[in-house]
């Protein structure tokens, strides 16, 4: 508010200063308000509020705390170029010069003739007063405004309690201004460090979390997420009481599933949050060097893959085109039909092999060592391969030790998959001859075989002693026989269950005259007298007890059943509904789990068909609502829930049995056993 003096006024006029200074400092308080640059808003600070003030010199300083000097920022007059810089920028230290001794003692200085001031420094010109005040948050420096004028005695106490305003507004503004670059500052350390950090609060819900410790905690954790870990909130208690503390947690690194140990260094923060500091990850030069051998054997798994999916999916849908657009008679089309059949069943087994070959790597799948006759479980697996046998051309013999008890004590599942995929092989690479299968006690004629052997012959080409221990690898054939097809995954998976089952595989082979695949396992039947059970048939790989009753003796139902179909997928629905109707039960569909509720509300008591992952609502929440409603209304019959899912994890079981499902059939389902399943819990239902 600088007023020209006249001849007999002096050079102040402070009629309308009050008011007007008010207005300034209103305006100016408003437009810095939403400033958050440090610079910015100090150039905001000259140009918005010093400039209105009439002076024609002004310099603002910001203190380096580092170094302790005073560096020039933002200005107003000469030192002030186009493009928000400083003409020749100078640094002043502390206590040097006016400037420096305002920044040290925090007290303003009013100079009204610097020449009669020896620390005065002359910066771009000789003006003649001069005035500076501190910009501080109490005994914290943060700056000086520095103002200088070419008329001696220009400034009065009037312009210094004018500046000190400015400045304390200014000080309060920097404050919140360098508070919003630290934070922002740290946000940077947090996103681009290369070791998992992140910070949470008392409650452990996550402030800020950088891309490394997303990846190895949960690629799904956002900021505001809950962490839950075991052992974090014992070492949060340790770090408020201590200061800091150390944290040991398992890490999950997704998507491989893999587990390590990691430790993280938790320190408490003064507002009550905690850092934490994930040790440096030392397994990334293992995993470069296992991600160099994933992308060799990816790239041979998707050869062998393509070659084995695309062979049968051509079959289906060749024949598929010929049944469409060409009339062909009845004996005709069940040929393709055949075909089609055997095409789909390869593609199961393949897929099957796939994620058995992922459940017994990754440790998923467990022994469950059930009792059953031997010799049933023999006779059954040998006839399920004697018309392969006789369309090969080959003999197929069995020979069983008298000596070996009735019924032995392992795991059924394993030793009948183990036996089929070497009966498999070995008919698949014997051209002519026979292939036998010898089943004896491994230490002799004994009354009890704590052991048992399982020895496949066959009369074919043969392997070469260098291929023998290369075969048992996943997807490796034996290269003499490059025409026969195969994903090589039988063998390795009968040595991973073998191993699994702690027990031993020989092989001996002679070239141009057969081989000889010898497993031997433990018998864990220690009590004889025992009654033996037949083997367990499976239920989409799964036996369950009231399953297995079914499937044995379905029994039929004197009064039809409403069937409930719980699909997202309109063909899974059209085909399950078909077989139903032909089965004579009535149906009703359902696209995701509430419409599932709804219909079961309406037609209960009824059976349902659920899929697990549906839209809108799952399979697992839509039971678990059914069971609810059935507590709850005191329902007199319970509907039972059979999961018809693509997903054969043992996981999965386990959820939707505590979800309150009664069973399990794995897509693509056998009829016959989901029929059987249909008539016994109808039969129930009836009897209920």
């Amino acid at each position: 508010m600088k007023h020209q003096p006249s001849s007999n006024q002096g050079h102040k006029d402070f009629e309308n200063l009050p008011i007007r200074l008010l207005e300034l400092l209103r305006s100016f308080s408003q437009e810095i308000a939403d400033i958050h640059d440090p610079d910015e808003l100090l150039w905001a600070v000259t140009n918005r509020a010093i400039s209105q003030l009439g002076l024609e010199d002004c310099v603002i300083y910001t203190y380096d705390v580092k170094r302790k000097v005073l560096v020039q920022k933002a200005a107003l007059g000469p030192k002030a170029k186009a493009n928000h810089s400083i003409s020749a920028p100078i640094e002043i230290a502390l206590n040097e010069g006016i400037v420096g001794r305002v920044a040290a003692t925090l007290q303003p200085a009013l100079i009204h003739d610097t020449r009669e001031t020896p620390e005065y420094i002359e910066d771009d010109a000789r003006r003649l007063s001069e005035l500076t005040v501190p910009i501080n948050i109490g005994d914290r420096l943060l700056g000086v405004i520095d103002s200088e004028h070419s008329q001696e005695g220009f400034f009065d106490l009037s312009d210094q309690l004018i500046l000190e305003t400015i400045a304390s507004i200014t000080a309060t503004k920097l404050e919140k201004a360098l508070t919003h670059l630290e934070n922002e500052e740290l946000s940077l350390f947090y996103k681009r460090n290369p070791n998992p950090v992140l910070q949470i609060d008392e409650d452990r819900f996550i402030n800020i979390i950088n891309a490394v410790a997303k990846q190895e905690l949960g690629a799904r954790i956002q900021p505001g997420d809950q962490l839950e870990k075991v052992g974090l909130t014992e070492a949060l208690a340790q770090a408020k009481a201590e200061g800091q503390a150390r944290w040991e947690c398992t890490l999950t690194n997704d998507p491989s599933g893999a587990e390590r140990s990691a430790e993280f260094k938790v320190v408490h923060l003064p507002n009550g949050h905690f850092n934490l500091y994930g040790n440096e990850v030392t397994h990334i030069m293992a995993l470069k060097k296992a991600a160099e051998a994933a992308n060799e054997a990816k790239s041979k798994f998707l050869s062998v893959m393509s070659h084995e999916i695309r062979t049968p999916l051509n079959a289906i849908l060749g024949l598929t085109d010929l049944l469409i657009h060409e009339n062909p008679n009845r004996e005709e089309q069940m040929r393709h039909l055949a075909y089609m059949e055997f095409s789909g069943n390869h593609l199961l087994g393949l897929v099957n092999d796939i994620l058995d070959l992922e459940k017994l790597a990754s440790g998923t799948d467990s022994l469950v060592s059930t009792e059953f006759q031997l010799k049933d479980l023999i006779h059954s697996i040998i006839e399920s391969f004697r018309n392969r046998a006789e369309k090969a051309g080959l003999a197929l013999h069995v020979e069983v030790d008298p000596m070996l008890p009735d019924a032995i004590q392992t795991d059924v599942k394993w030793l009948t998959q183990i036996l089929n995929n070497l009966l498999s092989n070995a008919i698949k690479y014997t051209e002519r001859g026979e292939v036998k299968l010898t089943v004896r006690p491994a230490h002799g004629r004994l009354p009890y075989a704590d052991q048992v052997t399982f020895s496949v012959q066959d009369t074919g080409k043969g392997i070469p002693a260098i291929e023998i221990e290369r075969i048992l690898l996943p997807f490796e054939q034996i290269r003499v026989n490059p025409t026969i097809e195969g994903t090589g995954l039988g063998l390795a998976i009968v040595h991973s269950l073998v191993q699994k089952m702690d027990g031993t595989l020989d092989v001996t082979s002679t070239p141009g005259k057969g081989s000889n695949f010898s497993v031997t396992i433990p018998n864990t039947l220690s009590n004889q007298s025992s009654p033996a059970q037949a083997p367990a048939k499976q239920s989409g790989g799964v036996a369950e007890p009231d399953t297995m009753d079914a499937l044995k003796d379905p029994e039929e139902s004197s009064a039809p059943i409403t069937v409930v179909i719980a699909d997202d997928n309109e063909l899974n629905r059209f085909v399950a509904q078909k077989l139903l109707d032909r089965w004579g039960f009535p149906t009703v569909t359902a696209e995701n789990g509430e419409e599932a509720v709804e219909a079961w509300i309406e037609y209960s008591p009824c059976i349902v068909l659920m899929d697990v992952q549906m839209p809108i609502m799952d399979g697992i929440e839509a039971t678990r609502k059914i069971r609810e409603y059935e507590e709850e209304h005191r329902v007199a019959q319970r509907s039972p829930i059979i999961a018809l899912t693509a997903d054969a994890e043992q996981k999965t079981m386990l959820n939707i049995i505590a979800a309150g499902m009664d069973d399990r059939i794995i897509k693509p389902f056998d009829p016959p056993t989901l029929q059987a399943l249909l008539n016994h819990h109808t039969s129930k239902l009836n009897q209920g």
